[in-house]
């Protein structure tokens, strides 16, 4: 018997310092220990009952916003080949990778209220190639209009989804001015 309950205590994860395991369990979505930590300090409990629901949200966004990419991508990969077969423009531009997601943009989404953690600067799945070097070359007055553009619209909408930022960026890059810099659009 004794062995077994060394095994047990020597199994457990460590609480972090200054928490109690039910604490450290209950942060770890161990059902029973919210159960017990409810009991004891029902503040507690709610506070990381709270916060556990946010990641799930979060991670719901960010798994439902990779799914849209995934289809949009697809979908735009089919309209791209049409396009490119229709239009003059070779598939390989030699315009620079537009980031989509720049830095003042990637700031503004850290402090969103439903958008945090969902995005990065420079993020690989938003980028856009320019028709040619004169479309896009560094950091031009277009591009800083357009951040600045985005960056108070997610001030505007604290509350706006995922989708909702997918949608309203597809806007921007399908107006004719940004057609023209980005034939394949985004």
């Amino acid at each position: 018997m004794l062995a077994l309950l060394l095994l047990l205590v020597v199994s457990q994860v460590p609480a972090v310092p200054g928490e109690g395991t039910l604490v450290s369990f209950c942060k770890q979505g161990r059902l029973t220990a919210c159960q017990e930590l409810a009991k004891i300090n029902p503040e507690k409990a709610a506070e990381i009952q709270d916060a556990l629901a946010k990641a799930a949200l979060r991670l719901e966004a960010l798994r439902s916003a990779e799914e849209a990419a995934q289809e949009e991508e697809a979908s735009e990969s089919t309209e791209a080949s049409a396009n490119a077969e229709a239009s003059e423009e070779p598939p390989d531009c030699k315009g620079q990778d537009h980031h989509i997601i720049s830095r003042p943009i990637a700031e503004q989404l850290e402090q969103h209220e439903a958008l945090r953690g969902l995005y990065k600067p420079r993020d690989k799945r938003f980028v856009a190639k320019a028709k040619d070097k004169e479309s896009h070359c560094g950091y031009q007055e277009w591009h800083r209009d357009v951040d600045k553009e985005v960056v108070e619209w997610l001030k505007r909408e604290a509350k706006a989804t995922p989708e909702q930022f997918m949608k309203f960026l597809r806007q921007i890059y399908n107006r004719p001015k940004m057609r023209e810099r980005f034939p394949h659009g985004f």
